[in-house]
């Protein structure tokens, strides 16, 4: 499993998990409200996962494409793609899943 599919089945299962508390007839107005909120953030991720890999897509293209020597140039582009995505897996590490390869390392000088 790639870190795309990682998240994309996260946030899904984020959000049926909240639809299925929505649908329950003793929530809470703050229950009610957290749970409305955790919808809209996984419905904004998912949006996030496809501008990143829009993004990832058209710097790979353009690598392909490119006859001069800009690959430096397409691999920062890559670099901060998957820096987004790491950032975006960091709050399930602690899932079976989840790989430590995704793991943000913090870089020091």
């Amino acid at each position: 499993m790639d870190i795309v599919d990682f998240l994309l089945t996260r946030f899904h299962e984020d959000a049926a998990e909240s639809r299925k508390l929505l649908g329950g007839s003793e929530i809470s107005l703050s229950d009610r409200w957290y749970e409305e909120r955790l919808l809209r953030e996984c419905e904004a991720k998912l949006m996030l996962i496809d501008i990143i890999g829009g993004a990832r897509r058209n710097a790979l293209s353009r690598m392909l494409q490119d006859t001069e020597d800009g690959s430096r140039a397409y691999a920062d582009e890559l670099e901060w793609t998957t820096l987004a995505l790491a950032a975006l897996a960091a709050p399930y590490a602690d899932h079976s899943e989840y790989q430590d390869v995704w793991r943000l390392v913090e870089k020091r000088p």
